[in-house]
């Protein structure tokens, strides 16, 4: 009880700032694996007065291209040809331009479409393309927007819980200040001096660790707490529990023994 006490405020700061970190892990994982998703969706069509060269066509606006694949004249000519006299159907076969799908391996941006859709316009054989980016911008967009925010959001909270945790421990140092210095004057060293302080500093980022981890682990087997049901069916999550779990741990005990080190050289310049 006593150790649930001394550490609150230690505990409550260093939870705080561990949970924005793992939405953030989730944020920038679902943008990654929806970009992936699009991606493995996403075609640019381009209609050419030539056939394409393919092989020419490695890579654009530094994405590389995964697949261009020739849209069948046969095919397109089958759709509406009920309509149209055998004549006009010959002459659709010699006038009928050629049609490509062009496959990536990631989305592109905003950008980088436009600087596509250029580059392809540059061969004087292309007549048209076809970029249909609005409705799968909008979403990704709106993910990366929402991945940024909680960056943003983790970086604020862990300044503010790296000068609460700093406050915690100098009151810690404060209230054991007569013991540090019995121990000192009978030749004790500052970190055997401090080792109450410390012991409480460690057990608190092991008490922040597991109840985190424990979230963490809730929310990879229950994401739809956080997501509404429409988009579980379009975005994944696709975190290894272990390699995360391990930055949890990381940052925890990274961000404490931070803290400590700097509030105790601080304290030992202060009184030595």
């Amino acid at each position: 009880m006593k150790f649930l006490k001394n550490s609150f405020a230690f505990v409550i700061p260093l939870t705080a700032m561990l949970i924005s970190f793992i939405i953030y892990l989730f944020s920038s994982n679902i943008l990654e694996n929806y970009r992936i998703k699009i991606a493995n969706d996403y075609s640019i069509v381009v209609i050419t007065n030539t056939p394409l060269i393919k092989e020419d066509i490695s890579q654009l606006a530094g994405i590389n291209v995964e697949k261009i694949i020739t849209l069948e004249k046969k095919e397109i000519i089958d759709n509406i040809k009920s309509s149209l006299s055998e004549a006009s159907i010959e002459l659709l076969k010699r006038k009928l331009p050629h049609f490509y799908k062009i496959k990536l391996e990631v989305f592109p941006t905003t950008s980088q479409l436009e600087t596509i859709k250029n580059k392809l316009y540059a061969n004087k054989n292309v007549r048209k393309v076809e970029i249909f980016s609005k409705n799968h911008n909008s979403v990704y967009l709106l993910m990366l927007l929402l991945s940024q925010i909680s960056f943003i959001l983790f970086t604020i909270i862990t300044i503010f819980a790296i000068i609460m945790i700093a406050k915690q421990i100098r009151i810690w140092f404060y209230e054991h200040h007569e013991k540090i210095t019995i121990l000192k004057l009978h030749g004790a060293s500052i970190l055997y001096s401090s080792s109450t302080i410390l012991k409480y500093a460690i057990l608190s980022s092991f008490l922040s660790f597991f109840i985190v981890s424990a979230t963490f682990i809730y929310l990879v087997g229950n994401i739809g707490v956080l997501l509404p049901d429409d988009l579980e069916n379009i975005v994944q999550i696709t975190l290894t529990i272990n390699e995360s779990l391990l930055q949890i741990f990381l940052l925890s005990f990274g961000i404490s023994i931070l803290t400590i080190l700097g509030v105790l050289l601080k304290y030992k310049f202060k009184y030595d």
